[in-house]
């Protein structure tokens, strides 16, 4: 079921090294942390890649290129970029003072705000050494159609993924110090994630999605995600500067696949991922370094 495999296109292979090293840079901080939170980690990145093999053996409708290690139709890489996904919107989300209900949503929120920019590349970097196009590939889906080419209920899953696993976490947690709850708390909230996102993405394919047109799901999620979050007032309550590991994750998405982009001469076929691509950058540096804004805004006096 694992395989290996050294005829992977140099570009590919320095953004799956990285995402290895940055999961290796989450471990070291989940365990500073603690025992439940490496434990976290570790089930989300079993959490990733079982819901790719699911995915992709259900419905067929993408499919991945060659990378170094696979695992089945999936590669390991994605076990390692979901976690680390989960976990520093997690560690970011720790630092304001906001309602757990809300917390999954701006999880979710700052998810999405990688895979806007990163999925449209990914699916039109070229892979030299195989003689194919896309990291993962959309099945038949043009290049022009949905969202640059990526199908809308993409992010509709992104947004469930990710606010069912770290929503199933915070209310399992309280589990942590039980002898025997600590250890299986975080593959409960797996196994509930699996089974919610089954529901919410039955809902959509037979309600929003036929209702109000495939961008439906998405845009209510994301819009209306949105709104929850600016309405519960989030506040800060960790200022200083951003966690140098936390703050890796979005930021080696985001150049990665910037870099990436600007190297194969993406932006210059198609300007407007360059602007979707440098906005999500910016929103998310803007975010992940709003604690620090707050600091430095305060009077000294108040800092003291």
């Amino acid at each position: 079921m694992i395989s290996f495999s050294l005829a992977v296109d140099p570009l590919y292979m320095i953004i799956e090294l990285i995402c290895y090293a940055v999961f290796a840079a989450c471990l070291w901080h989940a365990r500073k942390r603690g025992r439940a939170y490496v434990l976290e980690l570790l089930v989300a990145a079993v959490f990733g890649v079982t819901l790719e093999i699911a995915m992709i053996n259900q419905s067929a409708s993408y499919h991945y290129g060659r990378f170094l290690v696979m695992i089945g139709p999936a590669t390991l890489m994605n076990g390692a970029g979901w976690a680390i996904i989960i976990y520093s919107s997690m560690e970011f989300t720790e630092r304001l003072k906001l309602p757990t209900a809300v917390k999954p949503i701006l999880n979710a929120l700052l998810a999405l705000n990688i895979d806007l920019a990163m999925d449209t590349i990914a699916i039109r970097l070229v892979d030299h050494v195989n003689n194919a196009v896309g990291m993962w590939t959309w099945g038949n889906t043009p290049f022009d159609a949905h969202w640059f080419g990526v199908p809308w209920g993409n992010f509709y899953g992104w947004f469930w993924v990710i606010a069912l696993y770290s929503g199933f976490l915070y209310l399992l947690r309280r589990w942590q110090d039980h002898r025997i709850g600590g250890w299986l708390y975080a593959p409960l909230a797996f196994v509930l994630s699996l089974v919610g996102l089954i529901v919410m993405t039955r809902l959509d394919g037979a309600i929003l999605a036929p209702l109000l047109g495939p961008a439906a799901g998405a845009l209510i999620l994301i819009v209306g995600g949105l709104i929850v979050v600016i309405a519960a007032r989030p506040r800060v309550e960790k200022t200083g500067p951003p966690d140098p590991v936390v703050f890796a994750v979005p930021l080696m998405f985001h150049l990665d696949f910037i870099i990436a982009a600007l190297i194969q001469g993406i932006y210059v076929d198609t300007p407007a991922l360059g602007v979707i691509g440098v906005s999500m950058f910016v929103i998310g540096l803007a975010v992940h370094l709003w604690p620090w804004w707050v600091e430095r805004r305060q009077p000294v006096a108040a800092r003291a």
